[in-house]
């Protein structure tokens, strides 16, 4: 798993090296698990958010219940973590309401509608963004809640006018917001930052972590990689082994190395 320290990323607790991938190999090794291993996004989503409502459950203090949870998601692979996420923690006692953020003429996915029947089904409220007086109201919800989740990584979209404003507000409000794959503003490969790019909490990788989250640690917050299923031949082919990181638990919060570049 370790690579050679001068081009090691990433370490874990106990030291050990590995690099980061690029945005282009992290999408590559998608397209290999669902073609050559069969695990559909729904599949992939699902296992992550297991591993997301343990970190926000950490959040809240150890415990769903009570708390007060809101998601903002996009009809990608990080907003269906972000929907199965909100599922768990209201199974488990959690209020929530989402946002969803759809692109104009753009048909929705499968995988996006199934997450929504299934928060509906558990009476989470979904606003309508052309409706200002829901939006009002999500907004006071978003500014009262305990935690906030982001899924709307989208590899290659352009920069969001909506959601640079967001992250504005909420790095002034301060409220503990949780990233799935990278924070809005962040240049996920050289690790620049935009103007107004949202200061995280934390951030989830899903199953390996993307280069530019070393240069961009401050707006990372705790970081963590957690277990998909990307196979051993399918990490040796892109950069470092990872398996070894699951050995003992389905997710584990890796560090920054320190460089004179970092």
């Amino acid at each position: 798993m370790s690579a050679p320290e001068t081009t090691a990323d990433f370490k874990t607790k106990a030291g050990a090296l590995f690099s980061g991938f690029s945005s282009a190999s992290i999408a590559q090794m998608h397209k290999e698990l669902a073609e050559e291993f069969c695990l559909t996004k729904d599949v992939v989503a699902e296992a992550a958010s297991y591993s997301m409502a343990m970190v926000v459950r950490f959040a809240l203090g150890l415990s769903a219940s009570g708390g007060k949870v809101c998601s903002i998601a996009k009809d990608t692979l990080a907003g269906y973590v972000a929907l199965a996420t909100i599922r768990h923690l209201v199974n488990a006692g959690a209020q929530a309401q989402v946002l969803l953020l759809l692109d104009p003429g753009v048909a929705v996915s499968q995988e996006l509608t199934n997450q929504v029947t299934a928060l509906e089904k558990l009476g989470v409220m979904l606003p309508d963004p052309e409706s200002a007086d829901e939006m009002d109201a999500f907004t006071q919800f978003l500014k009262d809640s305990h935690n906030i989740i982001f899924g709307i990584y989208n590899p290659g979209a352009s920069s969001d006018e909506f959601i640079t404003a967001i992250s504005e507000l909420l790095n002034e409000e301060r409220t503990p917001v949780h990233c799935i794959e990278a924070p809005p503003g962040l240049n996920v490969d050289t690790g620049l930052a935009e103007p107004g790019a949202l200061y995280a909490s934390s951030t989830l990788s899903l199953g390996a972590p993307l280069k530019g989250l070393n240069k961009g640690k401050d707006f990372v917050g705790r970081h963590y990689v957690c277990d998909i299923s990307f196979a051993r031949s399918t990490y040796a082919k892109h950069g470092s082994d990872l398996t070894g990181l699951f050995a003992e638990q389905p997710v584990q919060q890796i560090y920054p190395t320190m460089t004179d570049e970092s």
